[in-house]
């Protein structure tokens, strides 16, 4: 028999350890969702930079293949997060590559300005995500 006193025990010691338990599954399934972001921004920018080595200079398909051809995999990720530069034998930037075809030496991809939205409440309701630059050597650019 149990005394009056401890009558409510087991049901405080079930809130405290329920309560501590489905923060840590949550914690865990948002760092799932924020290694999934990184993940995809980054073979986002992989596949933009392999199909910007390849298509004419400003090819809408750049940006297509970034996005995964155009399905939105990430909420609020469009055309506008895709960076694209020609880069000459030093590493610097192309100022007019179409004018300037003949110095491109590589392609360099950003995905930049993607943000994770948490679904943990009382947590920074946004994490930047950082940049993931790919670069490829040119090949034919259309």
């Amino acid at each position: 028999r149990t005394s009056l006193a401890q009558r409510g025990t087991t049901t405080v010691e079930f809130a405290v350890v329920g309560a501590v338990l489905m923060l840590v599954l949550l914690g865990v399934v948002e760092f799932g969702r924020l290694l999934y972001t990184y993940v995809v921004v980054n073979e986002g920018a992989r596949r933009a930079a392999r199909v910007a080595s390849v298509c004419p200079i400003g090819d809408a398909a750049i940006p297509a293949a970034a996005l995964y051809n155009g399905r939105a995999i990430l909420r609020g990720v469009d055309a506008g997060n895709v960076a694209v530069e020609y880069l000459d034998a030093l590493g610097g930037v192309v100022a007019a590559p179409a004018a300037n075809f003949a110095q491109i030496r590589s392609v360099r991809v950003r995905m930049a300005n993607v943000n994770h939205e948490m679904f943990i409440p009382l947590v920074a309701p946004t994490i930047r995500v950082p940049e993931f630059p790919v670069t490829l050597p040119r090949e034919s650019l259309g």
